[in-house]
């Protein structure tokens, strides 16, 4: 059915976890800098009070950006759908 060999389970398990964790931290620091950008650039606004939608918003971007980079990545190497 398929031309590409199977990746043996520890590989693709490893894998994961390595993309997990990498992906993670990366969301953890877009929320921990957007945040602190907002205490800073706009003290005692409205926007101060909503640094925690900025943060989600800064994270949704750029994990979405992320997205398309590895989906792009993975069809050039031919493990695309």
């Amino acid at each position: 059915m398929s031309d590409q060999p199977q990746k043996p389970l520890w590989q693709t398990i490893l894998i994961s976890l390595v993309m997990t964790a990498l992906l993670a931290g990366i969301a953890w620091a877009v929320w921990t800098y957007a945040n602190s950008s907002v205490q800073n650039f706009a003290p005692g606004t409205l926007l101060r009070d909503l640094r925690f939608f900025v943060g989600l918003l800064a994270v949704f971007l750029v994990l979405s950006i992320l997205d398309r980079i590895i989906e792009f990545v993975k069809t050039k190497l031919g493990g695309g759908h």
